[in-house]
């Protein structure tokens, strides 16, 4: 299986529309696909469910069916990454990894751990490669032959913790200076985060648990084009 992220820290650049529309084509083309929404924005969990269904997913109290519900037993110290709860499309051909907007309160977390699996701190491995492990499990039990993973507009601990799981990176761009700024912040930190990836792949030898190569390997830039925007049509 390969693992595909759409990932920029400039926002408004069609990643989450990008992840959602190839997810619905790769399916067509016969593919088994997970749709992991790691944006604790969560965007592409509402391109798919209606708020009704939301409202279910996201309860004020017990237990989310989403990627929160997975990780937070790990986060809150009272077990590991759980069954992930997914939702189902097209034949079963389509499987969504829920987002949740809690997903935010991880990131002191996720910025601690880091440094000490350096240590060989087991749990600090478990932590960082929760997402990884997440959407391994899914992507198992659906059988899936590919899982598109859409990210935030940023370079926090989150976003690294999730490209950990990625083979390879599409950077969706806008035809603008903001985008080009982007990229110049991109391509030194998904260096930095390979090289860091492999000092602590060397320092977790010992781990009893599978860690996740983060080849993150740029597949391309895809430049958004809109004919119509605002409601007036553009050049492209």
């Amino acid at each position: 299986m390969k693992t595909i992220a759409f990932f920029n820290n400039k926002g408004g650049v069609g990643k989450t529309s990008l992840a959602y529309h190839l997810t619905w084509m790769f399916a067509e083309r016969g593919l088994r696909v997970v749709a992991a929404d790691l944006d604790p924005q969560a965007n592409l969990t509402s391109m798919f469910l209606d708020e009704d269904r939301l409202e279910t997913l996201w309860p004020d109290i017990g237990l989310r069916s989403t990627i929160l519900g997975s990780i937070e037993p790990l986060f809150d110290g009272t077990g590991d990454v759980g069954t992930p709860r997914v939702e189902r499309f097209y034949d079963n051909r389509i499987c969504l990894f829920p987002g949740d907007l809690g997903m935010s309160k991880f990131e002191d977390d996720l910025s601690q751990s880091w440094p000490r699996c350096l240590e060989g701190h087991q749990r600090s491995f478990r932590v960082t490669t929760a997402f990884f492990r997440s959407v391994t499990i899914a992507a198992s039990e659906h059988d899936a032959d590919l899982a598109l993973i859409d990210v935030g507009p940023n370079l926090g601990a989150i976003n690294r913790a999730a490209l950990l799981a990625a083979d390879h990176v599409v950077i969706p761009i806008g035809p603008d200076l903001f985008s080009l700024q982007g990229l110049r912040n991109l391509d030194p930190t998904l260096r930095q985060w390979r090289l860091d990836r492999q000092h602590r792949l060397e320092a977790g030898k010992g781990i009893s648990f599978p860690l996740p190569k983060g080849e993150m390997l740029p597949a391309g830039y895809v430049m958004m084009r809109h004919s119509i925007r605002l409601d007036r049509p553009v050049k492209a």
